[in-house]
């Protein structure tokens, strides 16, 4: 039979290993998130609202490659009623320090090839040329397209660091970007 004085030894160095062990645990999961692009893995979603406190969607994700053009897409859809997205015209990006960017729309990839409808407050643009990448410590102002003219928003940090993270493209699209400069 143990004495007292073990048992109670025993239990302390238990309870030390399993905050040790607990420690350990903590630190190599901040590792793990620290370690870059990792929130990019699967993409990202946000919420932003437009002048007239609507809201709208932005969502950031890979689009694996099946034929169209493989690379980062963003997505933004609208919760204001009667707006309609433009699924041809191209989605302007500007940084406020002369880095503007004109992204390809490619929202016919919203739905199976063929489709007759696309859906009216969602449109979809290539990231692939969006090069060189935006700073993530600057807000970017978006140009987005409309059926009847054009809606302007402001992307703040979460979406920008998101963007400015995205890994540069093996062989970027011709034409998918189109970088102008003051």
């Amino acid at each position: 039979m143990l004495g007292v004085g073990r048992v109670v030894l025993l239990f302390l160095c238990s309870r030390r290993l399993v905050l040790v062990l607990a420690f350990l645990l903590g630190l190599a999961l901040v590792l793990l998130c620290a370690r870059p692009g990792w929130a990019l893995e699967g993409g990202g979603q946000w919420g932003l609202l437009d002048p007239a406190g609507q809201g709208w969607g932005v969502v950031l994700f890979p689009r694996p490659g099946s034929g169209d053009p493989s690379g980062w897409r963003l997505r933004l859809t609208t919760h204001a009623p009667g707006l309609v997205l433009s699924h041809h015209r191209p989605l302007q990006l500007d940084d406020g320090l002369g880095h503007i960017w004109q992204l390809r729309n490619r929202s016919d990839e919203l739905v199976p090839q063929g489709a007759a409808v696309l859906p009216s407050q969602s449109a979809q643009f290539d990231l692939d040329g969006l090069l060189p990448r935006p700073s993530e410590a600057l807000p970017l102002h978006l140009r987005v397209p409309l059926d009847d003219g054009a809606m302007d928003l402001m992307l703040g940090a979460e979406p920008v660091a998101a963007l400015s993270e995205l890994p540069v493209p093996a062989s970027p699209h011709a034409g998918s970007a189109e970088v102008l400069a003051p």
